[in-house]
């Protein structure tokens, strides 16, 4: 960083249609890395052979003035306050001739990333559903069985004057007092588990999309520059994060949960009357 190159105009090169020959020296103010994922069809698309220039060098190279200078895409970046497809809406409506223009949005240029942030979300919504429903099942079960243990029990405090919904009170208390251990559990092991779920299903999405992208390729001619690994780029790691409104989230679902699984499981013992639940009993 900090020395001159000299950079001279190719008149060999497609691009350069004025024929130009000049030569311009600049000054190297960064670098960047990168390594061909595949192999190249053209030397510009070797990582060596890119350089990132302001528009000024570019145009004196190719011969172009700042009203002549021709560009294949420009980039507009909006603040994330913003909604983009409104904007663009909106720029559509200016005065150009749009049918020599195409006007996409960032995401666009990096389908297969968007891709694995899509199928990311989707495991997680139906594992997170999944993971309910199988809760829920389970310990309804579980309940049914704690509660069929003890009909003799209802019976007698129903005969001793206690009513269906204090006796229903009582169970969901108990079981809410053993839930807090659970709560505890998931504050604790929350964070590295969720971090080891989110490493799975980022390696089941990367090689789904990794096998879809050879068979594609297969199919194609595409090159190996910069621009093409951008295209296939995906996510390569994920950095869960558990917030103190996650665990509260996790707690108002967990108490969701328990509630229903309780009356689910005590509604056919709630409907019987204490004489019908000793004779069951004995």
């Amino acid at each position: 960083v900090g020395d001159t190159l000299k950079l001279k105009s190719n008149i060999y090169d497609a691009d350069n249609e004025k024929q130009a020959n000049e030569t311009t020296e600049v000054t190297i103010v960064g670098t960047f890395s990168g390594k061909n994922k595949g192999g190249v069809t053209a030397i510009q698309e070797l990582y060596q052979n890119n350089l990132l220039t302001d528009l000024e060098t570019t145009q004196k190279l190719y011969g172009y003035t700042d009203k002549t200078a021709i560009y294949q895409d420009a980039s507009f970046f909006v603040d994330g306050n913003h909604d983009l497809d409104k904007i663009m809406s909106e720029a559509k409506k200016l005065s150009i001739n749009w049918r020599a223009y195409s006007l996409v949005k960032s995401s666009q240029n990096f389908p297969s990333l968007q891709k694995s942030i899509g199928l990311v979300y989707g495991m997680t919504d139906k594992l997170l559903l999944g993971s309910l429903i199988f809760s829920g099942i389970v310990l309804m079960l579980i309940l049914f069985l704690w509660m069929n243990g003890r009909r003799k029990e209802m019976g007698i405090r129903l005969s001793l004057g206690m009513t269906k919904p204090q006796i229903l009170a009582q169970f969901l208390v108990e079981v809410l007092m053993v839930s807090l251990a659970s709560f505890v559990g998931a504050f604790l092991l929350g964070g590295p588990v969720s971090q080891w779920v989110g490493n799975t299903i980022l390696g089941s999405v990367n090689q789904s999309i990794g096998q879809q992208l050879a068979t594609e390729a297969k199919n194609t001619t595409l090159g190996g520059g910069a621009a093409i690994d951008s295209f296939n780029k995906t996510l390569t790691e994920l950095s869960v994060q558990v917030q103190a409104m996650d665990m509260v989230w996790v707690v108002a679902l967990g108490l969701v949960v328990i509630l229903v699984a309780v009356l689910l499981a005590s509604i056919t013992l709630m409907r019987k009357q204490p004489k019908s639940l000793l004779a069951d009993h004995q």
